[in-house]
Parts: structure tokens; C-alpha cells; sequence
């Protein structure tokens, strides 16, 4: 019974959060207003970029955050933007997991493989004047080719190395974040998924002022992090929906416009940045390695498409309360 009544409280509580932050959701005109006084701008803006081809499924984490990963039939090639990873001028971390590829038949292998399956590579660049993006120069380059290792005798491969950045800026991130395993696991893990839920509730409404509002600390950093300017800044809060990894499949049966975002279910709570950071993401499946927040829809060309909202969350230190991070 008493369990019973700490969950009501606990859910009550989450609830109530929930409530004050929906009476205090800005405009998009408020939110680009708040957010453009607050980015500053640098004569020298370096922007770094992971280039990531790979027949293997894989997973990426920069200074401990997931930036990019693909567990799905088709081979993954990617270029990603990792300066909100990085916090400051400074030594960068980079950690990689291997897991085997599938065969012509569709049916995940038992075994890496010798060979340049996976390369990755970090370089850096700039924004030019007119938006387009500077020749990137080679900082790292990595591959899964150590002739000292035999991959074909192994089922996954974790590895990390260390890059040195240069960054005009210092955002705080989640460096006051509290370490979320010394929590009690059970609450966390009830006020994680309600966070989960109130988002899911948000998106089937299509209440994208107040997801922007939830979001606007994670966008702020995001948005000095690469030096966005005020027509960057519009774009991105006056559209109708939120930053993800999207990835079209195959031609729909229909053109019409469809959405439907994923149950929060078939989950686990994983930890990232030294226990930090906490996001949901799918338990199996061809999505595992993905935010759990997400949907799937018809889009505008009549493809079918998955779509997976970045969003990690955090609880800074000397409070309780669940925050977006990323």
C-alpha cells in the first residue's frame, strides 16, 4: 500500500510538472527573440563532423553522447555535425561498438569480419558566408583493420580514441549532471517514461510550441554550438515538428499524409556521459540503438518513413526534476 501511494504521489507530481510547463510554453516568436540573444558570434567558427561509413551495425558516442547509429539491413554511410557534443577548446572522446552485418538473405551474421568494414572519420570544417560548408580537413581517421585482432571470431567490438578541438565556445551541457545510477532505479525509471509519455501526448497533438518550449535549453546550446544565425534560428522554431534522424523506406500505398508516434513500450533505459544522461530506446528490433521517441509517417514525396526525435535527459544537481539535455 505504501508503495501504491509513493507511485500516486510520484505520478501526481509528474503530472503537475507537466501542467506548469504547458502554461508556460512561449510563441515561436518569443522562443527565436530568447534564443538569438543568447548565441554569440566568433570570427573563427570551426564546426567538426564525424564522415562514417559501415557494413556492420554500429553505434557512436562522442564525450560519452549518442550521436549516431544504425542497426538496420542496409549498410550505414553518415555524415554528422558533433560540435554539441563538445563542450569546449579541449581533448574529445570518441567511443565505437561493432556488431555483425547482415547476409543477402536479411539474416543478422554471427560474426564480424576482417577487412576496412567499418572507417570513420573526424574532420573539420566552417560555415562560409554564403552557408555552404568549407573544404573539411582530416583530423582522425579510424578502421576496423588491426591486423593484431581477428574480427571473424567475434560477436561485437567496443574501442575508443581521443581527439584534440579547438571551439570559441564553452556551453555547460551536462556537466552538473547527477549520476542517475545512484538513483533509486524503480523512480527513475516511473519518471522517465511519464516524461516519455508527456512528449508522446504532445506530438499526437501536434503542440510543437510547447515541444520547442521543453526543448529550449538543449536548443539553445545546440544552436551556439554551431553558430547558428537568426534565419537558422526561424527556421528551426517555426517548423512544424522536431530535429531527428529520419530514414524513408519504401514507397507507401498511399500519398495521403499519415503519423503514427511510437507507444512507449519494448523499452530500455540506457545510461550515457558517466551516468548523466538517460534516454528510453527500443529493447530489439531493427530501431534498437534509436531514441524511443519517434514516429512513423507518409511524407510529403509518398515515401514511408521512420523518424527518431534526438532527445536526451538529465538532472542537474541540487534538483529532481528531469531536463532535455540534447
Amino acid at each position: 500500500m505504501t508503495k501504491f501511494i509513493l507511485t500516486l504521489l510520484l505520478t501526481a507530481s509528474l503530472i503537475s510538472c507537466a501542467q506548469e510547463s504547458k502554461n508556460k510554453t512561449m510563441t515561436a516568436e518569443q522562443r527565436i527573440e530568447y534564443i538569438s540573444k543568447k548565441i554569440q558570434k566568433f570570427d573563427n567558427e570551426p564546426l567538426y563532423q564525424l564522415d562514417i561509413q559501415s557494413i556492420f551495425n554500429f553505434k557512436v558516442m562522442v564525450n560519452g553522447v549518442p550521436v549516431y547509429s544504425n542497426f538496420d539491413k542496409i549498410p550505414g554511410m553518415a555524415r554528422v555535425n558533433i560540435n554539441s557534443s563538445i563542450l569546449k577548446s579541449g581533448k574529445q572522446s570518441i567511443e565505437v561498438e561493432l556488431y555483425p552485418g547482415y547476409d543477402n538473405n536479411g539474416t543478422q551474421k554471427n560474426f564480424l569480419e576482417n577487412g576496412e568494414n567499418f572507417i570513420l572519420k573526424v574532420e573539420k570544417t566552417a560555415w562560409n558566408k554564403d552557408g555552404s560548408i568549407k573544404t573539411p580537413e582530416e583530423v582522425l581517421e579510424f578502421k576496423n583493420s588491426d591486423q593484431n585482432i581477428d574480427y571473424s571470431k567475434l560477436a561485437e567490438y567496443r574501442t575508443s580514441m581521443n581527439f584534440e578541438a579547438s571551439v570559441p565556445y564553452t556551453i555547460k551541457g551536462w556537466e552538473d549532471g547527477q549520476d542517475l545510477s545512484k538513483l533509486n532505479q524503480k523512480d527513475l525509471e516511473l519518471k522517465v517514461v511519464s516524461f516519455y509519455k508527456n512528449m508522446v501526448s504532445a506530438f499526437k497533438e501536434k503542440d510543437y510550441d510547447y515541444l520547442n518550449t521543453i526543448f529550449l535549453n538543449a536548443d539553445s546550446e545546440w544552436y551556439q554550438a554551431e553558430y547558428f544565425p537568426k534565419d537558422m534560428i526561424t527556421k528551426f522554431q517555426s517548423t512544424k515538428g522536431r530535429k531527428g534522424k529520419s530514414v524513408s523506406t519504401t514507397r507507401a500505398n498511399s500519398d495521403k499524409y499519415s503519423q503514427n508516434v511510437y507507444p512507449i513500450e519494448n523499452y530500455v533505459m540506457k545510461f550515457y556521459a558517466n551516468n548523466k544522461i538517460v534516454r528510453l530506446e527500443p529493447k530489439e528490433g531493427l530501431n534498437r540503438g534509436e531514441s524511443l521517441l519517434g514516429y512513423d509517417d507518409i511524407d510529403k514525396n509518398g515515401m514511408n518513413r521512420k523518424t527518431f526525435i534526438d532527445m536526451l535527459l538529465y538532472i542537474p544537481k541540487g534538483t529532481d526534476s528531469l531536463q532535455i539535455i540534447r
